[in-house]
């Protein structure tokens, strides 16, 4: 398909869907204070240690001993670059948050207008960009909200056969985001075989020229830190997709799913639901995390519902129910990203800034593993559990002694982790007795506890 110059309505109909898309991530960054997520501190303290130009070993996450880093590192190499650039790493979170949301659905709307057309694009970004589980993603800075643009970007260029260009997309998944890096081979993948066996014709050539490019790109990761550890997780039941994914979303996209045909497009929709729906449910690593993707088949077959259904001749009365469609759609998006805030109180921030003027060095902090990320970040301390437990070095004994610690204050856990600080949070006071320490700061709440 030629590239044709945007029509004015057509123009302003994206403007309008990226506006939106910003301001609906936008606001949380002019409404809190601190960026939303738990595990975008984890992220951000990264960040902060490859500024520092650490970029093998992760020292911070958990104490004493450290660990290699386990997360691809183009995320993070990018924020400590603006970091570096003198941008607070909290404001860097905050306003690349519903820049790099508005960029997924630019990427995604340039994919969709190159396989269907402009309407269903238009429809189905306004769909994606008003999904409760995308704007999740969306409003936390993490590397998957950064890998779903060079997902699109790597459909769109398979479409266009640059299978090189595609493979550079792939690669660059790779060095971003393991489950992205999935969903991308997984899609293409099953792409491939529907085309074999359905239309007997198939483009294996170049897919394998887009598969060896990825691997080039990302081996420099794979060798070195290619994970080890499988993290476990559980998965929604079906009932709960709907409001995950956003019901009018769903509703549309089954109806969808009756203008399929047998070409290759249609075929490219049913490989890039089928795989993500089998991972949702029976995916040996972090299942429910595939539901995410599931976004954007649904919103695509959502689009192509109001798009064909709408046909040439735009009547009032079609108008009118689409708009109530999107109204709808918007209603329960926007509610959901409403009940968004902070992990992290100034209470708490307070308390773990004090920690790390402490100066632990070669110190670590017991703390279970909610406030771990937060612990990490403030005080330049390490927990005991982790600050990301994936892939720790003996991590279901770590969980065991932290337990063990909280239920029995061992001597013996003291000197295993070079305890310095005992933290005494709401998840430890929810099944943990008082420490029998002494307290050395207490906030009522919020309680750090010496040997």
């Amino acid at each position: 398909m030629e590239w044709k110059p945007l029509s004015r309505r057509e123009y302003c109909a994206l403007a309008c869907i990226c506006i939106l898309a910003f301001i609906l991530v936008f606001q949380h960054a002019v409404q809190h204070e601190h960026p939303l997520s738990w595990d975008v501190w984890y992220h951000l303290r990264i960040s902060r240690q490859v500024a520092s130009g650490d970029l093998l070993w992760d020292a911070g996450s958990f104490g004493p001993e450290g660990r290699p880093h386990l997360y691809p590192p183009l995320f993070h190499v990018i924020t400590a670059f603006l970091f570096r650039a003198g941008i607070p790493l909290e404001m860097v979170a905050r306003g690349m948050a519903p820049l790099v949301f508005t960029g997924t659905i630019l990427a995604l709307y340039l994919f969709i207008q190159s396989v269907w057309n402009r309407p269903t694009a238009l429809a189905a970004c306004f769909f994606a960009s008003v999904s409760p589980a995308l704007l999740d993603r969306g409003a936390a800075y993490t590397p998957e909200s950064l890998s779903f643009i060079f997902l699109f970007c790597g459909f769109y260029f398979f479409f266009k056969h640059r299978w090189v260009i595609s493979g550079v997309c792939g690669g660059l998944i790779i060095l971003t985001h393991g489950i992205t890096s999935i969903t991308f081979f997984s899609v293409l993948l099953m792409a491939t075989l529907c085309d074999m066996f359905i239309v007997k014709h198939s483009d294996w050539k170049g897919v394998i020229i887009i598969c060896v490019v990825a691997l080039i790109i990302g081996s420099p990761w794979l060798v070195r830190s290619f994970p080890v550890f499988i993290p476990r997780g559980f998965s929604y039941p079906l009932s709960y997709y709907p409001q995950r994914l956003g019901v009018i979303q769903v509703v549309l996209a089954l109806l969808g799913g009756a203008f399929l045909s047998k070409d290759v497009k249609s075929l490219f929709i049913v490989a890039f639901t089928f795989p993500l729906l089998v991972l949702s449910q029976w995916s040996p690593s972090l299942p429910y995390r595939f539901v995410e993707f599931l976004v954007f088949p649904v919103c695509i077959l959502a689009g192509i519902f109001v798009q064909s259904v709408q046909g040439v001749h735009l009547s009032r009365w079609k108008s009118c129910a689409v708009g109530v469609l999107f109204l709808m759609a918007f209603t329960q998006g926007y509610w959901s990203i409403e009940q968004y805030a902070p992990v992290v109180s100034e209470e708490e921030i307070t308390a773990f800034t004090w920690a790390g003027s402490l100066s632990l060095s070669g110190y670590t902090i017991m703390s279970e593993g909610t406030a771990a990320p937060l612990i990490a970040y403030f005080s330049h301390t390490p927990p005991v559990k982790g600050a990301y437990q994936f892939g720790a070095p003996a991590i279901t004994e770590r969980n065991d002694n932290v337990r063990q610690f909280y239920t029995e204050y061992p001597d013996e856990l003291f000197s295993k982790y070079n305890v310095f600080l005992v933290y005494y949070g709401a998840e430890e006071r929810a099944y943990a007795s008082v420490p029998p320490l002494d307290a050395i700061y207490d906030t009522g709440n919020t309680t750090f506890f010496h040997r």
